[in-house]
């Protein structure tokens, strides 16, 4: 199975060094919205209040970008 790296950047660059083993490019594609869906549910209230955008981009192992999502929030 290949696997995907999910690197986020929130004003600081974390890097994912262990990777995920998935089945393909559509679940590569799938992961980064359920991921960061749970992590602004869990922020609750304090999502809205964050100044910094936030970045998810997946690559594969060669370190090609598969996808990014950028999220950000607007009162």
């Amino acid at each position: 199975m290949p696997r995907y790296f999910f690197n986020v950047r929130d004003g600081l660059d974390i890097p994912d060094h262990d990777g995920t083993e998935l089945a393909g490019l559509d679940e590569a594609r799938a992961a980064p919205v359920v991921a960061p869906a749970k992590a602004i549910r869990d922020l609750g209230p304090k999502f809205w209040h964050s100044r910094e955008a936030w970045q998810m981009h997946v690559t594969d192992e060669s370190g090609a970008t598969i996808c990014t999502l950028n999220f950000s929030a607007a009162n």
